[in-house]
């Protein structure tokens, strides 16, 4: 049994307060209890205790969603761009990317991986989301150390793709699944409502249901999407649909995204949708009685313009949300606290408190990848992922929030622990 012990400790437990001297008691990367070091040390008198003066315990940051696969990509983009957050346009992007990975040289795929995940971790991440096209992904985030559900990606392509990345993906989760790797999961990634026919997008959603998977899917994302769905028109179906060879057009549905995923059943299995930004009022409670979730990717939807989250109305119908990256659309990429900065300036209406962004980026983050009983807080019974960061100076819980949220960079987090491993320590 170990007790580790900083100045400072969050749990990030609902209205749980500020805990001066905080502690958890660790065993075999498990916590055993949460609480004031003096009452830790009374319960475990034997433990053996680590303290981390002028620091903050918290838990390990979520990620809910990001595309390791595509950082070299992306890269790419960047390197011809003098901005650092260069706006962009949606389906071009979404063009390119599949264009990409038809051609990916494998070896610059894993090196863009490799690099996500130590910025991953250099940032405080311990938990991902990962929506990909390549298996490898597995095996570099389990050699990692962190904590991950991979949804392999089933996206639309010329001829028969979706076909063939439907069987790949399936054959991946029963490969996995089977696995039971106690870190590394396995769920389902079907990229668009758009990109999928509805037969399709059934299947996916009763096999995810039948083997008790998560499902991740963009939706609800662009105003583009609402203007497909409604009629049938638009850059998806002018500019999206031809670069992939196709020539037929759906019917018009006359319906919101949210609401065609509802009426083909979609939404029966365990769901989260990245996007959520374009919801009509009676989207809510599908939402909500399918017990959804939505994931906020701050710069990505400022690049791309996708238009103001409705983070007071999610909020209102108990929907829970996460944070995530997106895409590496930043030359400081994936760093969550950067998406924090931005979600508490700009971007949703109202703009959420620094508490607030902190537990979408915590328990919230959790609760979208369906862990929410592994990890998020510092509570007894849950893994051992935590993270130590230098304590700000600050006056009062709330300030504590804001200066974590608005001063974090990589070099303030000493230490990322994840199952009791230790990722990084400085």
């Amino acid at each position: 049994m170990e007790i580790i012990s900083a100045s400072y400790a969050l749990t990030m437990t609902n209205s749980a307060p500020l805990v001066e001297n905080g502690a958890i008691a660790v065993e075999l990367g498990k916590i055993h209890a949460f609480g004031p070091l003096c009452e830790l040390e009374k319960q475990f008198p034997s433990a053996e205790v680590t303290e981390y003066p002028n620091e903050i315990l918290l838990p390990g940051i979520v990620n809910t969603h990001c595309h390791l696969d595509l950082i070299y990509f992306h890269e790419s983009e960047l390197a011809e761009s003098d901005s650092s957050l260069p706006s962009q346009d949606f389906i071009d992007n979404i063009i390119a990317s599949i264009e990409y990975k038809h051609d990916a040289d494998p070896q610059k795929v894993i090196t863009g991986i490799k690099k996500g995940i130590d910025r991953l971790i250099e940032t405080g991440t311990t938990c991902i989301g990962d929506m990909t096209h390549f298996e490898g992904a597995f095996h570099l985030l389990r050699d990692a150390g962190l904590r991950a559900i991979v949804f392999p990606e089933i996206l639309a392509g010329r001829t028969e793709a979706a076909q063939s990345r439907f069987e790949i993906a399936l054959a991946l989760v029963e490969k996995y699944t089977d696995a039971s790797h106690d870190r590394i999961r396995v769920g389902l990634g079907p990229y668009a409502p758009y990109l999928l026919s509805r037969n399709l997008l059934k299947i996916i959603s009763q096999h995810a249901k039948d083997a008790g998977i998560q499902l991740q899917i963009h939706a609800a994302e662009s105003f583009a999407e609402m203007e497909f769905f409604f009629d049938s028109q638009g850059p998806i179906a002018t500019e999206l649909f031809p670069s992939l060879g196709w020539q037929d057009l759906p019917p018009a549905q006359h319906k919101t995204p949210v609401q065609y995923l509802s009426e083909i059943g979609f939404l029966e299995a365990p769901s989260t949708i990245i996007g959520g930004l374009h919801l009509a009022a009676n989207d809510l409670p599908l939402l909500r009685r399918h017990l959804s979730r939505v994931i906020y990717c701050p710069n990505t939807n400022i690049m791309m313009k996708h238009g103001n989250f409705p983070y007071g109305k999610l909020r209102e119908f108990g929907i829970p949300i996460g944070l995530g990256t997106d895409w590496w659309g930043t030359r400081r990429g994936f760093n969550l606290w950067d998406e924090m900065r931005t979600a508490v300036r700009e971007g949703s209406t109202p703009i959420p408190k620094a508490k607030e962004v902190l537990q979408m980026a915590t328990i919230g983050g959790a609760r979208c990848l369906g862990l929410d009983h592994l990890t998020g807080t510092l509570e007894e019974g849950k893994k051992a992922d935590y993270i130590l960061i230098h304590a700000p100076e600050f006056s009062s819980e709330d300030e504590c929030y804001s200066k974590l949220v608005s001063e974090t960079e990589p070099h303030h987090v000493k230490r990322v622990v994840v199952n009791g491993h230790i990722l990084k320590a400085i």
